[in-house]
């Protein structure tokens, strides 16, 4: 058999080529098939996160994608669920979705509530343009895979409760939310409805109710925090509380769990002195808890946050001996807040903070004023139409002369109204003073001048006062206030003070020096009046005391002159040598008498004299001892 040459034909086969570089560990040639894992007939969303197949528009050119769209159709349902779309299950005959309704959460698997831990079901994933299929398989994809369902038995785990913050927070007397903040579980094989938190122990400063009914309750479900339904309601109180309860998903119950419950105080008190004083020449000063601090008056003390919100211009608040713009409570209580003054131009500054507790703030201003190192009489009493020395008794600021070694200046800011400063020496003598030194003072030079009541006397006294401003080289100057006290003259009073003049219906004037002194009967030479009840006393009973001891000492002396008059005065010889005992002595040892004066020597008569004198006189002649003669 023979047959022609067949002529030469070209066939052209064309082909299309795709490349995905899938995991080693994947089957899938889409982007994402991991599958499904639900608890025993839960409802679980299918979304990109676990089934996508965008990778299918790769092979289309990037401005041909809003063209088309990657649909899917199930080619074999799951035997134990149902995949519903939008809450309605797929239809049988077109069952069909879209990669956008994936992305958007509308595809959902519901498990029957079965036994079975496994289901699935098969899809095949194609690109389809709008209104009609691609016509041509070379330019479609189609990819056939299996949505793989892992289905685990209820009530095989515990929960598990996984909240890291067990505080609830609530402003006093009020409500707040319980959220999964405060409560949350973890249980993969139980539905947030079937976690029920049961309470054993309510809280004693308040109560947990429904906020959509309103109601006090003691169990609630997950999916009730979840939806911010539970909340708790404050009593008003400040006091602490907690919540004790149990979480249990049907099968199993855990142990207690305790949520605290914190009040945060609704308003704050703040206690503070109206000032702060810094002594002059001082470094700085401690802010003790004495001088301020807030509370909010609970069982337990919130640590409150001092935030300045004025800069003070001559002082300086600060926290280890660091200048600062905020402190707190506690470090005032640890003695570490302390004030100065910075600058040595003004005796005063004030400071404008807020203080800050966790729910409340109050504000308040603190006022720093520099104490002077002076010593100050406090309401000494002087007399009305007098003139009073000026001295360390009533006014002294040696202290600060010894720390700065230097004279401090008084410089008169406010006259008093019923006395004035005035020169106490010298050819201008009674003369207004508006600046002095600590040396004047100590000299003498300063008085004050009491002025005498326009409206006459009047019972109690008048107060007065007159204030210096005390300055001194470094440091900062201080304010002064000498207050006293005046009142009608009084003769029998006795002042604190050197008067040098007293008022005129009771003085004696008296030249001393360049100025002049006072005095009165019972005054003494130096001016100082101490005219009293008990200076008269003493006055009269001492010159009868020394008269009384004069007539003593007189009448003692008289006596003892009378009785040596009566036994006579005898002149002893004392002998050059002394007669051996029983000798007879040389030389006389007694001076001569006078003939006349001589008593003629008689026997006494023993008859006639009196018994008791008898016995008396000596018969015979005594023996003499050793070291004893006859004179």
């Amino acid at each position: 058999m023979s047959s022609q040459q067949a002529p030469n034909v070209r066939y052209v086969l064309p082909i299309t080529v795709s490349y995905y570089a899938a995991h080693s560990n994947i089957s899938s040639q889409m982007w994402r098939n991991k599958g499904l894992e639900i608890v025993q007939g839960q409802r679980k969303s299918i979304d990109s996160s676990i089934l996508d197949a965008s990778n299918l528009l790769a092979s289309l050119p990037q401005e041909k994608h809003s063209d088309v769209a990657v649909v899917f159709e199930i080619k074999r349902f799951p035997i134990h669920g149902r995949v519903t779309l939008g809450g309605e299950d797929l239809p049988r005959n077109t069952p069909l979705f879209t990669q956008e309704e994936v992305s958007q959460g509308r595809l959902e698997y519901l498990h029957d509530d079965s036994v079975a831990a496994y289901d699935s079901f098969a899809f095949r994933a194609r690109l389809k343009s709008e209104g009609r299929d691609l016509a041509s398989p070379a330019e479609s994809v189609i990819l056939e895979e299996i949505f793989h369902i892992s289905i685990k038995r209820r009530g095989s785990d515990p929960p598990e409760l996984v909240t890291t913050d067990m505080l609830l927070e609530v402003l006093q007397g009020s409500r707040t939310f319980l959220t999964q903040k405060h409560l949350n579980t973890q249980d993969e094989d139980s539905a947030p409805d079937e976690v029920l938190f049961k309470v054993i122990t309510a809280p004693r400063n308040g109560y947990i109710f429904n906020y959509i009914t309103s109601e006090s309750i003691s169990e609630f479900t997950q999916e009730m925090i979840n939806r911010v339904e539970v909340a708790f309601q404050s009593d008003g109180t400040l006091a602490n509380g907690f919540v004790e309860f149990t979480v249990s998903d049907g099968e199993h119950e855990t142990e207690p769990y305790t949520l605290h419950v914190g009040v945060l105080a609704r308003t704050l008190l703040l206690d503070q002195v109206p000032e702060i004083k810094v002594q002059q020449g001082d470094d700085h000063t401690l802010v003790t808890e004495e001088m301020l601090m807030a509370y909010t008056g609970g069982p337990v003390e919130e640590d409150i946050l001092y935030k300045i919100t004025s800069t003070p211009k001559y002082a300086a608040v600060m926290v280890d001996r660091q200048p600062t713009s905020a402190f707190t409570q506690k470090q005032i209580k640890e003695g570490r807040v302390s004030v100065r003054f910075v600058k040595s131009t003004s005796p005063r500054d004030s400071v404008s903070f807020i203080a800050r507790s966790r729910a409340a703030n109050v504000s308040s201003v603190l006022n720093i004023t520099v104490q002077p190192l002076a010593k100050i009489a406090q309401d000494p009493l002087l007399p009305q139409g007098s003139l009073v020395q000026l001295d360390r008794k009533l006014l002294d600021a040696t202290p600060l002369a010894n720390k700065t070694r230097a004279s401090p200046t008084f410089t008169v800011i406010q006259q008093p109204r019923g006395a004035r400063i005035v020169k106490s020496r010298g050819p201008d003598a009674g003369q207004p003073m508006q600046t002095f030194t600590q040396k004047d003072l100590d000299e003498g030079r300063i008085a004050i001048e009491i002025l005498n009541n326009a409206s006459g006397s009047k019972p109690g006294a008048d107060q007065d006062e007159a204030r210096f401003l005390l300055k001194a080289h470094g440091v900062p100057p201080a304010e002064c206030v000498f207050s006293f006290q005046t009142s009608s003259y009084n003769p029998s009073a006795v002042y604190p003070a050197t008067l040098l003049r007293i008022p005129d219906n009771a003085r004696v004037y008296r030249p001393r020096g360049d100025s002049f002194t006072t005095a009165s009967p019972g005054s003494s030479t130096n001016g100082k009046p101490h005219i009293s009840r008990r200076g008269n006393f003493w006055s009269v009973f001492i010159p009868i005391l020394v008269v009384l001891l004069l007539l003593l000492l007189a009448g003692v002396l008289a006596y003892y002159l009378i009785r040596k008059n009566k036994t006579g005065k005898h002149n002893v010889q004392t002998p050059a040598s002394k007669p051996k005992n029983g000798e007879v002595a040389t030389a006389e040892t007694f001076r001569k008498t006078d003939p006349a004066n001589n008593i003629p020597m008689s026997n006494v008569d023993s008859k006639g004299a009196d018994p008791e004198l008898l016995q008396h006189c000596r018969t015979t002649n005594p023996t003499l001892k050793k070291n004893q003669y006859w004179v």
